[in-house]
């Protein structure tokens, strides 16, 4: 079947990359997901959030932040509309003949357009309904400009198909843009192939000689038309491959790609995810049309936008940030007018959905069910155990807890300091005696970190004065920077007062006891910096081979007959001796690295009995004076159990 030749033949030209690079991989995949974004709009039939775009290209891979920089870089084919993308092709002439207007329609698609999407882009081209082009549009199809592929499904142009004006091949050459040496790489594969039988067998293995270059469907056609003379349909040989969808992919200049080479693309399509997700994106220069000048309104949430919020969540494990699904939802980007009061109004959305959204704090949420399982409780190895009664071979109580007005008045204070207080373990923050310049202000914390702590990750809020970290909600996730600036979640979780998830943080620290860290904010309210200038808390740090000796302890103790309290304390104090002994913040990490104990507990039992006694601040046990047992005029303060 011959083809008329038509003023709308245009030698082809080299196509530039929107990065501006000639690396020939890099120009293709550009191309490629220009075509894609494209297509995919013109499949929503309407201007799109770039979520929408990215997702309609049925690649995985394509990010919206990858969509966005591409389309972007693209302003002669994509255009920027009110928090939405379309495609420039809309924005034609609408006085131009309908025909004339559906050929450039086509001719930027790149591919044979389905009938359906010809009506709906007649509709946006000229602002009618789309019902108006349902007969017109494929009325105008079947005019001489176009050819049916697929049964009459969709139409391309015929312009893109060998032009036959002439037999004589040298005229054929020269209409069709083709030369000798353009052909020359294809020949030895075009030798022998069964073009009678299987159009788009062989067609596949002359685009296959190309390497993975999209080729002209002009030099595929051409040695069709060698094989099959006279029986040669141009027509026809375009449907077997427009068709062939697992192999084909049409791309605009009439040309083909093999879809086993997108793969690669792939590949780079990943690479460029990840350095767009980094890159601060100016907003995009719009053409020349109405649509684009369009102001932006301030953010509502409609029943469309709550769905794609939540299909935006679905399936994602880590947080997500209010200002980044605004960008990546409805392409709303830091530096617009609304930007600000869209922010307050999606967080606003989000925190009244509480079964949808999981807000942990500033304008971070996550996906119901995405926090860490520990969360929420208090580890086995932080708990006080349950213990018997003891009693000495008199009859006598041990271990009993004292009301505070029964402790040694130095005790009375030194059990309000932060650092002898843990979790399960502590007093209201107005109790609390707190270092000069600790409180909600401070802009740098400085704490002690516990044995207990440093093995399993967790912090005891205790040390924490209430504002320092956001107070709601309930549980709150952060960012921790660690010396390098790498970043971190931990959680802090107000209910169990403690937070989780330091053990990396942790893992550089020498100290097993005592280390001092520092906390340190940064310009962002979720984002803090961990210190760690390898200094240690007198009270608090153990020496390694105080440590073994401890840990022996331990185990010791809990492999025997339970032992009291005050055997603990009376052994650690020999260890020092009656005449050096050590502080209450000492003796209280001591106690607890051998059992877990609360701190009024231990300062019950150094006030209550004689053998113990103070000296310049330093407790001491005093062997000569355990018979006295039981001070008796502190009985009336003893708690009931």
């Amino acid at each position: 079947m011959a083809t008329p030749r038509t003023s709308e033949k245009k030698s082809p030209t080299k196509k530039t990359a929107a990065t501006g690079t000639s690396d020939p991989t890099e120009t293709l995949a550009a191309e490629v997901l220009q075509t894609l974004l494209h297509r995919g709009l013109v499949r929503l039939g309407e201007p799109a959030r770039i979520s929408e775009v990215a997702r309609e290209t049925g690649e995985e891979v394509v990010t919206p932040a990858l969509a966005r920089h591409v389309m972007a870089s693209t302003p002669r084919r994509f255009v920027a509309v009110d928090r939405r993308w379309d495609i420039t092709s809309r924005y034609l002439d609408k006085t131009r003949p309908l025909e004339r207007i559906l050929e450039e329609l086509i001719a930027v698609y790149g591919a044979p357009l389905p009938t359906s999407e010809a009506a709906g882009e007649l509709g946006q081209v000229t602002g009618r309904v789309r019902e108006s082009f349902d007969e017109v549009a494929p009325r105008l199809l079947r005019g001489n400009p176009f050819f049916p592929v697929a049964g009459g499904l969709a139409y391309g142009l015929k312009s893109w198909l060998l032009d036959m004006t002439s037999e004589r091949e040298d005229d054929l050459l020269f209409y069709n843009y083709l030369s000798a040496e353009k052909l020359a790489p294809f020949a030895k594969a075009a030798k022998g192939l069964d073009w009678e039988t299987d159009l788009a067998g062989s067609a596949r293995m002359v685009v296959q000689a190309g390497g993975k270059e999209a080729v002209d469907n002009r030099v595929v056609q051409y040695y069709a038309w060698k094989n099959l003379g006279e029986d040669f349909d141009g027509a026809a040989l375009y449907d077997a491959m427009a068709t062939d969808r697992e192999t084909f992919l049409a791309l605009p200049d009439h040309r083909w790609l093999l879809t086993e080479n997108i793969e690669a693309l792939r590949q780079l399509w990943t690479v460029q995810a990840a350095q767009a997700a980094e890159m601060v994106i100016e907003e995009p220069a719009a053409e020349a049309v109405p649509a684009a000048a369009t102001e932006a309104l301030p953010l509502e949430v409609t029943g469309e936008d709550a769905e794609e919020i939540a299909h935006f969540f679905d399936g994602l494990e880590e947080i997500v940030r209010v200002p980044d699904l605004l960008t990546q939802v409805f392409d709303i980007r830091p530096g617009s007018r609304t930007f600000a009061d869209d922010t307050m109004t999606l967080t606003e959305y989000l925190r009244g959905k509480p079964g949808k959204f999981v807000w942990v704090g500033a304008d971070r949420f996550r996906a119901p069910g995405t926090l860490p399982p520990y969360i929420g409780q208090v580890p086995e190895s932080l708990t006080f155990p349950t213990l018997p009664r003891f009693e000495t071979a008199d009859g006598e109580i041990l271990d009993q807890m004292l009301a505070d007005e029964g402790l040694e008045e130095g005790l009375q204070q030194e059990i309000l300091d932060p650092v002898s207080q843990d979790v399960n373990d502590q007093e209201a923050a107005s109790r609390t005696v707190w270092a000069e310049g600790a409180n909600a202000a401070a802009t740098r914390l400085r704490l002690v970190l516990k044995n207990h702590h440093k093995e399993i990750g967790t912090f005891p809020l205790a040390q924490i004065p209430t504002g320092f970290f956001p107070t709601e909600p309930n549980i709150v996730e952060l960012t921790l920077l660690d010396a390098s600036g790498t970043p971190s979640s931990i959680y802090v979780d107000y209910d169990v007062q403690l937070a989780y998830g330091l053990f990396d943080v942790y893992s550089e620290i020498a100290a097993e006891s005592g280390a001092v860290v520092y906390l340190e904010k940064t310009d962002k309210p979720d984002e803090y910096k961990f210190i760690d200038e390898n200094e240690t808390d007198p009270g608090v740090f153990v020496s390694p081979a105080r440590m073994e000796e401890l840990l022996d302890f331990r185990t010791e103790v809990e492999a025997g007959s339970p032992l009291s309290t005050y055997d603990i304390v009376r052994r650690i104090l020999d260890h020092y001796g009656v005449k050096k002994g050590c502080s209450f913040l000492t003796l209280l990490t001591e106690v607890n690295l051998v059992r877990r104990t609360p701190r009024r507990l231990l300062a019950s039992i150094l006030s209550g009995y004689a053998a113990f006694h103070p000296r310049a601040e330093r407790w001491t046990f005093d062997a000569k004076k355990e018979p006295e047992g039981f001070d008796k005029s502190k009985a009336e303060f003893i708690l009931k159990r």
